[in-house]
């Protein structure tokens, strides 16, 4: 493989689903890379423990965040520290400055391992005590954690009840996996091992041979899958994320072309294999939509003919209540995702399209390759198991925000193609009859708070991100901004960490997000307003922040632009007094106390 060969292939968006000995071969090349010149967009610092040899797979988690264009510095604690380092936590690996600790522990170094004639309490007392030392970690550090649950046994020591019956290793591992999730703090993150291997039944987990040689208890075919769940949970954890399903119709949520076949034609229902798989996937389609991802339709068919099967046909799960966009049309559908894309104000790489066609889906990945495209054919009962084997999505700490969001682009929707309809802008802003609502961070909404500023990038001042328990320690200087109209309560859309520097007579802006559902509403104009008055009160005369240019804070740039502030491109640290500042919009929103 050539060097252009080797660049081009590092991003590929089919790269994780290589397997392990081209990974590696990829790997090896870029070890002699100046990753300087691969333009990448962010910078993540990983310390890893283990009670393995993590040599392997931390080689190919470096290629897996290069490929999503983060740059990775990775620190490997010593092999088999991680128990020493769980049972000192004054150990030096915990001050270490990291944004995530990585955690692999084996269930060979579990304290106890039961016995079949122990009485469930002594068992449950046992597990509990394993468990404690981890919950106890999790206290203690107040770090992001990923870490995997406790693997199956090597060797079963009940044979085929092991995983059944008291006395049983499988069944005290999973004991004490449950004590965990029961447990599990929002700062910590667990991937399942028995669930993973369920889903990549192709690979061996154990492997005692290579066990013997380097100290890794699982097989080389494993690594992909499991680096690919660590590498997801960090990517989501900064704030790439998917947010959008495009579907295709024809083929895909149901048999045949509802053009040619009509509703009675199209192959839906219990009658068939083909028509009960259909809907199947389609439960699966709502069961995502239900938890916050936003459902869209990008179809080549006529609009009318395509919706008569949501509204008539007995066997449709899917609902047109259920979609938030619907696109039907003969242009492209590379060209009707950019417009999807426009209308939501979400950028691309936050889009999974999926279709039966391998032409739409070849088309779309070379127009728009920042899309992951998934291309599902011929069996439908195989449509989820291609898409989940991607795990392109994350459900942890899903907020109320997250689940009533479907219906909120829906109503964005309908609110742009009246604004799109209009003349008469500043009435039609003004008819919104727009309100903010502005909350001190708590217990119940700092989730949001943390989650919207980890997960908001066209509107966002840096790279910095609070835990949950770094916004409460400064809730003086954190507001949460809650956003409603005629049309919908959007709940809250803006966290701001701000500080007030009397001494200096400086309002700093310590980090501000906006949600992209809110653009062009001028609420950013709103909220400046708010903080100068607020700082003025506080004789501060002087706005500071930090500002970190992205390809994706666009929208901020040309806001900040609008202010009279000169963008540098090599410039972070910006200053400008009240006096200067100009061009602050009249936003027709009132305060809501």
């Amino acid at each position: 493989m050539n060097r252009k060969k080797f660049n081009t292939e590092i991003f590929n968006p089919e790269l994780i689903n290589y397997d392990i000995s081209k990974l590696q071969q990829i790997s090896n090349y870029i070890s002699h890379l100046d990753i300087n010149k691969l333009n990448l967009k962010k910078k993540v610092n990983l310390t890893i423990s283990s009670d393995y040899t993590t040599d392997y797979w931390c080689q190919i988690l470096k290629l897996f965040l290069l490929n999503k264009k983060i740059e990775p510095n990775i620190i490997q604690t010593e092999f088999g520290s991680l128990r020493y380092n769980l049972r000192n936590l004054k150990s030096s690996i915990w001050k270490q400055k990291t944004d995530f600790f990585i955690l692999i522990p084996s269930s060979e170094n579990l304290s106890f391992c039961p016995d079949i004639n122990d009485k469930k309490k002594i068992i449950k007392k046992m597990a509990e005590d394993d468990a404690e030392l981890w919950l106890n970690l999790w206290n203690k550090i107040d770090k992001k954690i990923i870490q995997t649950t406790f693997d199956p046994p090597i060797y079963p020591g009940l044979s085929n009840e092991d995983g059944i019956r008291y006395g049983g290793y499988l069944h005290y591992i999973r004991m004490v996996n449950n004590i965990l999730v029961e447990n599990l703090p929002r700062h910590v993150n667990l991937i399942d091992v028995e669930n993973l291997l369920l889903q990549n039944t192709n690979t061996n987990w154990q492997d005692n041979r290579m066990y013997s040689l380097a100290k890794q208890p699982f097989s080389m075919s494993t690594i992909p899958p499991l680096v690919k769940s660590i590498n997801n949970n960090i990517i989501y954890s900064l704030g790439i994320t998917k947010k959008v399903i495009v579907i295709d119709l024809d083929n895909t949520i149901w048999g045949g072309i509802i053009g040619d076949d009509g509703i009675e034609g199209i192959e839906l229902g219990d009658e068939t294999p083909d028509g009960e798989a259909f809907v199947l996937f389609q439960k699966y389609l709502k069961k995502l939509s239900k938890n916050g991802l936003i459902l869209c339709v990008c179809s080549k068919n006529d609009e009318s003919i395509a919706k008569e099967v949501f509204k008539k046909h007995k066997s449709m799960v899917l609902k047109l209540d259920d979609v938030s966009i619907f696109v039907a049309n003969y242009n492209d559908k590379a060209t009707n995702i950019k417009k999807i894309s426009k209308t939501l104000n979400l950028g691309l790489d936050s889009f999974v399209f999926i279709d039966d066609s391998k032409i739409e889906c070849s088309i779309v990945k070379k127009v728009l390759p920042d899309v992951s495209v998934v291309n599902v054919s011929n069996d439908p009962s195989e449509f989820i198991n291609i898409i989940e084997k991607l795990s392109l999505f994350n459900f942890r700490n899903v907020t109320d925000e997250d689940i009533s969001r479907v219906q909120s682009y829906k109503k964005i929707n309908q609110l742009h193609l009246k604004k799109s309809s209009t003349n008469n802008l500043e009435k039609f802003l003004k008819d919104l009859k727009p309100t903010i609502s502005i909350e001190k961070v708590n217990p119940v909404n700092v989730i949001r708070g943390s989650q919207l500023i980890a997960k908001t990038n066209q509107f966002k001042f840096n790279s910095k991100n609070y835990s949950e328990k770094e916004l409460l320690k400064q809730k003086k200087q954190v507001l949460l901004i809650n956003f409603k109209d005629n049309i919908q309560n959007y709940g809250i859309i803006s966290s701001l960490v701000f500080r007030l520097d009397k001494s200096s007579k400086i309002l700093e802006i310590k980090n501000w997000v906006m949600s992209c559902r809110v653009f062009s509403r001028r609420i950013e104009n709103f909220i400046l307003i708010y903080l100068i008055d607020k700082a003025k009160k506080n004789n501060c005369n002087k706005l500071c922040f930090n500002f970190q240019i992205t390809k994706k804070n666009i929208y901020l740039q040309n806001f900040l632009k609008e202010l009279g502030i000169k963008i540098i491109k090599d410039k972070e640290i910006y200053s400008i007094n009240f006096s200067n500042i100009k061009n602050l919009k009249k936003n027709y929103i009132k305060l809501s106390k």
